[in-house]
């Protein structure tokens, strides 16, 4: 199944930013903290043609990233969220309900690998394995122009 991220999940990010600004006093410092992260991942799936969501000691993880490294892809995001520089925010809580509650918005999902092409949600490695086997990943990289 290959999810569309709509322009929906964006404007809920806004209006939440815009409910804090005008009514502070409702808002936690953990409901920043979390709309700070999601922005943070929306950033990251909207700004490559190809991004991954993984762990680097996940056998799942590494199995997809071992099937994308077949393809030279041209923009590639691999966010290694037990580690990623970028994401520090998102390192405090990784393994908390709430980091799970976010990806599952997103996707229906709370876990690794998650395979983003071109901003849709492609799913994790037993799905980007059977998109492979049937020969419908490279066309999907090359919609996309990341090849």
């Amino acid at each position: 199944m290959i999810i569309r991220l709509s322009s929906a999940i964006l404007l809920l990010c806004s209006i939440t930013l815009a409910a804090y600004e005008n009514e502070p006093e409702r808002y936690t410092d953990e409901d920043l903290q979390k709309q700070m992260i999601m922005d943070d991942i929306m950033h990251e799936i909207n700004g490559h043609k190809v991004t991954v969501f993984s762990k680097t000691y996940c056998p799942y993880s590494k199995r997809l990233k071992k099937i994308l490294a077949n393809y030279d892809i041209n923009d590639l995001k691999i966010i290694e969220v037990n580690q990623e520089p970028d994401m520090k925010t998102m390192q405090v809580i990784i393994n908390t309900v709430e980091i799970k509650e976010m990806l599952k918005t997103i996707t229906g999902r709370s876990t690794v690998p998650q395979l983003f092409i071109d901003g849709e949600f492609i799913g994790g490695h037993a799905e980007t394995r059977a998109i492979e086997d049937r020969g419908e990943l490279k066309p999907l990289l090359l919609r996309a122009k990341a090849l």
